[in-house]
């Protein structure tokens, strides 16, 4: 099997539910349950650069796709599903505008969804640099070392500020992205280097190992006042993303997943990451405003339950309105 057969379903679930569940904390009962986001995004950017060097790098003898065609593909992907969402947070209030500014915030970028921006910000360089030898991409990760330090320097490290939240531009906020496009490179490295994901011993002891280390150091650094190490929180995510790969994008968990009537649903989910995530982004928030003298499980459900069908809901609709525009753009039969 090479690294064209990965079969990434898995990987797309657990991102989505880790995302999911760290947004959980106003419906749990401990909000340190809450957890993972950081490793659910980090898959999915993994993911995002694993899927496009493939795509780009396809067959070594068809002709490559132009910049436009590569951009315009992404945008049509990406684009219906946050108008929706976008028009929904407006109805409801949850976003406002005020003049031409902030019709292109909510709407075009930076969007009310900081994921979006990111990704939008990273394809220009991915459509170049997914394409080079794994030495190139390995370079370029290597660089990033030079802003990411330099950025680092300039942050108040006595909080917690390298996964910071928010849609305001600032590098306390944005600073993830630096981190983030590396782990998106990582996934191009993968993909150029036609890695097999393995189940072995050393793969789960790696990613193993890694999630202890990373649990350790959520527990340890600010307790300690080692807010100075906070770097080790993202470093730990390479070889967790890297680990979870080998695990469970193998054959040895997935071929036993695929015949128990669990794997349906899996999959259900993982191809509506990025519709649940667009979606949690207005409900969960919706719902956290809201008076509700209800138990931590009836509000769990009311989180994840209508989560699940506004997510199918915004699917529908966008892939109606990415047909529709496709029909309105196709050029006319000579």
């Amino acid at each position: 099997m090479t690294h064209r057969d990965t079969d990434t379903t898995l990987m797309l679930f657990l991102a989505t539910a880790l995302i999911t569940l760290s947004h959980l904390d106003a419906f749990v009962p401990d909000p340190r349950i809450a957890t993972g986001g950081a490793i659910g995004n980090s898959l999915f950017f993994f993911l995002s650069g694993f899927g496009l060097a493939k795509s780009l790098n396809a067959a070594a003898d068809a002709a490559a796709p132009s910049l436009a065609t590569y951009l315009r593909k992404r945008v049509v992907r990406l684009y219906p599903a946050v108008l929706i969402v976008a028009c929904t947070m407006l109805a409801i209030g949850m976003v406002r505008i005020n003049g031409l500014a902030d019709l292109v915030a909510v709407f075009a970028w930076p969007t009310p969804f900081w994921f979006v921006s990111a990704v939008m910000a990273f394809y220009l360089p991915v459509f170049y640099l997914a394409r080079l030898r794994p030495a190139g991409i390995a370079t370029a990760m290597a660089l990033l070392l030079v802003p990411y330090g330099f950025f680092y320097s300039q942050l108040d490290l006595s909080t917690f500020v390298v996964e910071g939240r928010g849609n305001d531009f600032t590098w306390a906020n944005h600073f993830k992205w630096i981190n983030y496009f590396g782990i998106t490179l990582l996934g191009c490295l993968v993909a150029r280097l036609q890695l097999t994901p393995r189940f072995t011993p050393s793969s789960v002891a790696t990613l193993l190992l890694s999630l202890l280390l990373f649990l350790v150091a959520k527990l340890t650094v600010f307790r300690f006042d080692m807010g100075h190490l906070q770097f080790v929180f993202q470093a730990l995510l390479y070889p967790i993303v890297y680990g979870c790969f080998h695990v469970f994008a193998s054959e040895a968990v997935l071929k036993p997943l695929r015949a128990t009537p669990l794997f349906p649903f899996i999959a259900l989910l993982g191809g509506l990451t990025l519709e649940i995530y667009l979606t949690q982004t207005a409900w969960i928030r919706w719902l956290e405003a809201q008076d509700t003298p209800y138990g931590h499980l009836v509000l769990l459900l009311l989180a994840l339950v209508p989560l699940l069908v506004f997510s199918v809901l915004t699917r529908w609709l966008s892939s109606r309105m990415t047909a529709g525009a496709s029909r309105l753009f196709q050029p006319a039969p000579a």
